[in-house]
């Protein structure tokens, strides 16, 4: 697996968007009704999601924990009520299913909730068809499928001069690096071993 992307939750979307546009980076919607994300892609490596909040209603977590996925939901709560900035990581493989990565997690004490039938229409039109794997630790990045329709455009480099998130450095437990160390080959996440979790820092690639 490799690092997929990673989130920037934000509490007011489109004040979010304006920001990061500022900055130099195309920045598109994850829909185009009511979106709750927004997206920006590099043409390679892991791409960024500004995530508003959890992007879940009250009403449906509520539900959820009524329905006994109350450690499903200890991950969108976080997310609801964590401080602006970078908060959660992704890994991913090519479109396909989980079922090998999850039996690992199993084996080493990890679970989860697996959704198998995700999907979202983009502002472009396309249907993007994905799985994920929520670790109900939400210390430990989440596991997707990638997309299967590629929304990355090719050959792109942001206004800014960016052309790739080139390192991505997250603090976790033992046990979560342990784990990350064997799902993930990918030289862009670098895994610190200590107390508590956090993306520490993350460096970008421009063009020269």
């Amino acid at each position: 697996m490799r690092l997929g992307h990673i989130i920037y939750t934000v509490h007011d979307l489109e004040k979010a968007v304006s920001e990061w546009t500022d900055k130099g980076f195309k920045v598109e919607y994850g829909r185009a009704k009511k979106p709750v994300n927004a997206l920006i892609y590099f043409s390679e490596g892991p791409y960024i999601e500004l995530m508003e909040r959890s992007g879940m209603p009250a009403i449906s977590r509520k539900i959820m924990r009524m329905l006994g996925k109350g450690a499903f939901m200890d991950r969108f709560d976080y997310w609801e009520h964590c401080p602006e900035g970078w908060s959660c990581l992704a890994i991913e493989k090519d479109p396909g299913g989980l079922k090998q990565e999850i039996a690992y997690l199993d084996s080493v004490g990890i679970d989860g909730t697996y959704m198998k039938n995700l999907k979202r229409t983009d502002t472009a039109g396309r249907e993007l068809r994905y799985k994920c794997y929520f670790t109900h630790d939400y210390t430990m990045p989440f596991l997707m499928s990638y997309f299967e329709t590629d929304p990355k455009p090719k050959s792109f480099v942001h206004p800014n001069g960016i052309k790739r998130v080139k390192k991505v450095e997250y603090l976790t437990n033992e046990k979560n690096a342990s784990a990350l160390a064997h799902l993930v080959d990918d030289d862009t996440l670098q895994v610190v071993t200590g107390e508590g979790f956090e993306i520490i820092s993350i460096e970008f690639d421009t063009v020269e």
